[in-house]
């Protein structure tokens, strides 16, 4: 009898685990306000396509949202530090976040402490406006590229803060010179993956 009741005991703490998991998946994001704020630097802004086929506008579209597209071309992560809460203050009813931010800080070849540092301030600083935080990830080296990999950094965050991590649309763009528009940005074809990509994300959780 104590066999079973350990038995009984063991799949009931399981099923609780198991359960709380699935809620918490639920409660990163509801997308219960109107827009979709993505931000941060030339993915963002949709580098080298029509505003309409970015995967910012593309993937609020895609959640029936209002998107609200606000990338800068070259931006670093200390920069977008410096924008980021007054910008993020005067937008009401704020549904997602979707940060993309990274790039240009491995392209400098900034130190990876520093872009860390100030990806975890970022990240910290979009949570207080939306739970549905997602992140564009990129390899920061083209080993990690070949390896499917995206740069450390970004899984770090991921966990820390229990947000969203798009992984896959950036490697799979950057070894496919039909979806870029030169080395490094992705054309309208690329934009549309990337926007099915998070799209799909944000549904899942």
């Amino acid at each position: 009898m104590k066999y079973i009741a350990l038995i009984i005991v063991t799949i009931s703490i399981f099923i609780f685990i198991k359960t709380n998991n699935k809620q918490e998946n639920k409660r990163i994001c509801q997308l219960n306000n109107e827009n979709i704020v993505t931000i941060g630097d030339s993915l963002a802004n949709g580098y080298g396509v029509n505003t309409n086929d970015s995967f910012a506008i593309k993937t609020a579209q895609m959640l029936h949202k209002n998107p609200i597209k606000l990338g800068i071309n070259g931006e670093t992560t200390s920069q977008l530090i410096q924008r980021l809460d007054s910008t993020l203050n005067g937008i009401k009813s704020i549904s997602a976040i979707i940060i993309s931010i990274g790039g240009n800080d491995f392209l400098r070849n900034i130190n990876s402490q520093i872009t860390e540092s100030n990806l975890d301030k970022i990240v910290n600083t979009a949570k207080k406006y939306t739970n549905c935080v997602v992140l564009l990830g990129i390899p920061s080296n083209a080993k990690e590229g070949l390896l499917n990999n995206v740069a450390t950094i970004y899984t770090k965050i991921e966990s820390k803060y229990n947000i969203l991590l798009e992984s896959k649309s950036m490697n799979q763009i950057l070894k496919n010179n039909t979806l870029k528009v030169d080395q490094i940005h992705p054309n309208a074809a690329g934009h549309a993956i990337i926007a099915n990509n998070i799209a799909q994300l944000i549904n899942n959780k």
